[in-house]
């Protein structure tokens, strides 16, 4: 197996990459935390779909991808000269797996766990084989030689594989304790041989008996039979008995309801009849006072009208009152609008005036910021002349302190000679500016002083009599808004005073007498009681039809109940039944049903010792049963023990073998190894069964820590590469070309690096492919082919 090509999307720190693996000795070069190992984890990923450690899913997706980013790896690999693809692809928030295994670009396995099975198939190594076959760390090569004795052994048996048969050991011994002390325990509750035979005594004689006693129940049974026969006869003729009084019953309770009916028409015809004789008395009356209901409806309607009239009454004195109110609201809202007219005749004088003053203040405003701007201007000029003259100032002071051999401060050429005049003619520049220039500024400058101070004045009188005149303007709009209002509410009582006065003379044609509506009141109490009693005799004579009507009805059903009554009773008469016979032959049933209670109760006593005796023979039974279950199960314990016993010897034996086979193997690889490295200096290397090492130099036999260091980590090289082929061929995994070491320089000096380089040249002829992860730049060169990370 050798690797050909690896591609990475969104795998750790790996966002997009892709590397193809060329044949040699290859250095994956790159510093610290550039993702060295990060490569031969997403190899082992893409076969097995684990990393190194478990728990992948937190720290599997680049940090910088979404869940809507799927993360892929894909790797390309030769086996047994066919070309293989394994793919494996993650999607959203759970990651969820998919994968896919390619032979020869033909798609041979899909699914996570079956691909990594098919995997393991081909190159019949699991995670842990593969990565203690193909991959070494420098801890693991330091770690042969510097460990103890004990911890050498565990390392190297982990490596092997070793210790899962050591856990097997201990699990089958573990079992072993376990078979033993249920063994024990079964024993403490199975029957003896004694106790066997006792229960199986007891089940034969609960059988006898039961036996006996179903003969019995038998007979019984028969018996019964006999009674409940002659119990059937009995029963029939009594329900010919009781079906016949019941008939008879039935009719006399019909009788007897049909004749209380009739009774109870009889009495309602009676009073019906008295009813409608009082109201045909009423009827007479009722004829005589229809007079009294004429006069109390023209009586009403009169008072209706007479209020209606009132009601005009009313409102026409109210209006009355209101035009007089609207009257007076008229006059002072009239004077009140003469007066505001006349207290804003002058608003148009007073907006014309301030138009006038606000123009003023504009144009005094922009004479007093031009004369603000030439001010500045002026005191920007004094401040240049007076910089001017500080500059000058100190240049003649320079120059008497350079003294007359000098340069000068201008041209700087020699002074010498013109010393006396550079110094005159420099002060003559500060007196010409002191005169001319800063004092006729500073003349300037208080004359615009004196005119922006006197524009200013004039400016705050004109703010002043602008603000009275904005005073005289806002009282003149609140009267303006006041007249408005005024002359709203005049039109207003104008339009109420018309309407009143249009329906004033609508109102004039109304005319109502308060005496006369109080007499037409009073007249309508006094008939009040005679009218409501006229309407109760209506009310009452309503009924008198339907009375009538009823009466008829009841008539008619008395005619039809008496007709059925005579019927019922001729039938009554003709039902023959007696009452003694009756009564004889119920007691003759009752004796029957007694006897009948007897026999089934023998006959279910005797059923309950059947069924107790059954229940007795049962339980003894599930006992029985019960024991034989336990026994077969401490049979198949006993088995189980002896199996475990087989199982631990031989793995005993396998062992022993592996053992004697192992450490020979690791020897000959290794001496094979470590003899063309050291150029044949030394011939042999030695792993005892302890897994101790020794080299020999010159015939004689040395432990490992006896030598230089260079040497012992050439001997660790070698041994851990003899470690990795023999585990190979433990697993049947011989077509394995590759193999793969991270940070085996560690800490070494450059001398020690080089032999370990070297030492790879000399060995790379037994493998197809040889990766070496390192931090180390300054190597580089040393590799036939270089992937720099």
């Amino acid at each position: 197996m050798i690797l050909c090509k690896l591609r990475l999307e969104n795998f750790k720190k790996y966002t997009s990459y892709a590397i193809e693996f060329d044949e040699g000795l290859v250095g994956i070069i790159g510093k610290n935390g550039s993702g060295k190992s990060t490569i031969f984890e997403a190899i082992l990923f893409a076969l097995y779909g684990e990393l190194q450690t478990k728990g992948y899913k937190e720290v599997i997706r680049n940090s910088n991808a979404t869940t809507k980013d799927a993360v892929v790896v894909e790797l390309d690999f030769e086996f047994d000269g066919f070309e293989y693809r394994v793919s494996r692809e993650f999607r959203g928030k759970a990651l969820s797996a998919n994968a896919k295994l390619y032979k020869n670009e033909d798609l041979i396995t899909s699914g996570a766990k079956e691909v990594t099975a098919s995997i393991i198939n081909l190159t019949k190594m699991s995670k842990d084989a593969f990565l203690h076959t193909l991959f070494a760390s420098q801890k693991e090569l330091t770690s042969l030689s510097s460990l103890k004795n004990e911890d050498r052994k565990k390392m190297i048996r982990k490596l092997l594989g070793l210790e899962k048969i050591d856990f097997i050991e201990k699990e089958l011994v573990e079992k072993s304790r376990q078979l033993k002390r249920e063994i024990s325990a079964f024993a403490e509750v199975l029957l003896s041989d004694e106790e066997v035979k006792s229960k199986k005594d007891e089940v034969s004689e609960y059988t006898l008996k039961q036996t006996s006693l179903e003969k019995e129940c038998e007979e019984k049974a028969k018996e019964l039979n006999s009674i409940k026969l002659q119990e059937v006869e009995i029963k029939k003729e009594l329900e010919v008995y009781t079906k016949t009084k019941e008939k008879r019953t039935s009719l006399y309770s019909k009788l007897e309801l049909l004749k209380n009916t009739i009774n109870s028409h009889t009495k309602s015809k009676d009073k019906l009849s008295q009813e409608i004789s009082t109201l045909e008395k009423k009827q007479d009356e009722l004829k005589g006072l229809q007079s009294i209901k004429q006069e109390y409806i023209s009586l009403h309607d009169s008072i209706k009208e007479q209020e209606k009239l009132k009601e005009y009454y009313l409102r026409k004195e109210g209006l009355i009152k209101e035009q007089v109110s609207l009257r007076e609201q008229y006059t002072k809202s009239k004077d009140t609008i003469s007066r505001l007219e006349f207290e804003t005749k002058e608003y148009e004088s007073f907006l014309e005036q301030d138009k006038t003053q606000v123009q003023k203040q504009q144009d005094l405003s922009k004479q007093i910021d031009d004369k603000r701007i030439e001010e500045k201007r002026v005191l920007q000029d004094i401040a240049g002349e007076e910089k001017l003259i500080r500059d000058i100032n100190q240049k003649i002071e320079n120059i008497h302190i350079l003294g007359r051999e000098s340069n000068c401060p201008t041209c700087t050429r020699p002074l010498l000679d013109e010393y006396d005049n550079v110094l005159y003619s420099l002060d003559s520049l500060v007196q010409k500016a002191q005169k001319e220039k800063i004092d006729k500024s500073k003349q300037d400058l208080e004359a615009i002083e004196k005119s922006k101070k006197e524009l200013e004045e004039q400016l705050t009188k004109l703010n002043k009599e602008h603000l009275e005149l904005s005073k005289s303007i806002n009282l003149c709009e609140s009267k303006k808004r006041d007249l408005q209002k005024e002359k709203e509410h005049f039109e207003k009582v104008t339009n109420q005073g018309v309407k009143n006065k249009e329906e004033l003379e609508k109102l004039q044609d109304y005319t109502y007498d308060d005496n006369l509506h109080k007499n037409l009141i009073e007249k309508q109490k006094e008939l009040k009681s005679k009218y409501e009693y006229v309407l109760s005799l209506e009310t009452m004579l309503k009924r008198l039809d339907s009375i009538k009507e009823e009466l008829t009805t009841t008539n008619q059903n008395i005619e039809k109940y008496t007709k059925e009554y005579e019927e019922k009773e001729l039938e009554y008469k003709t039902i023959n039944y007696d009452e003694v016979k009756h009564q004889e032959k119920q007691k003759e049933f009752d004796e029957v049903g007694k006897k009948k209670e007897e026999k089934s109760n023998i006959l279910n006593d005797q059923k309950v010792q059947i069924a107790t005796i059954q229940g007795q023979i049962k339980t003894i039974n599930q006992s029985l049963e019960n024991n034989d279950k336990q026994l077969a199960k401490v049979q198949t314990k006993k088995d189980d023990l002896i199996d475990y016993e087989k199982i631990k010897i031989s793995l005993g034996e396998f062992k022993t073998k592996l053992n004697s086979k192992v450490a020979p193997r690791i020897s000959d690889i290794a001496s094979d190894m470590y003899s063309i490295i050291t150029k044949g200096k030394y011939q042999h290397i030695e792993v005892s069964n302890d897994f101790d090492f020794y080299i020999y130099d010159e015939g004689k036999r040395f432990p490992i820590e006896r030598f230089s260091g260079g040497e012992i980590d050439l001997a660790n090289l070698v041994l851990r590469i003899a470690i990795s082929k023999t585990l190979g061929e433990l697993s049947g995994a011989s077509s394995v070309g590759f193999l793969a070491f991270d940070e085996v320089f560690g800490s070494q000096d450059e001398a020690r690096r080089m032999q370990i380089l070297e030492a790879f040249h000399m060995i790379k002829e037994q493998y197809r492919q040889i990766f070496l992860i390192s931090h180390e730049m300054e190597i580089k060169e040393m590799f036939e082919r270089i992937v720099e990370l």
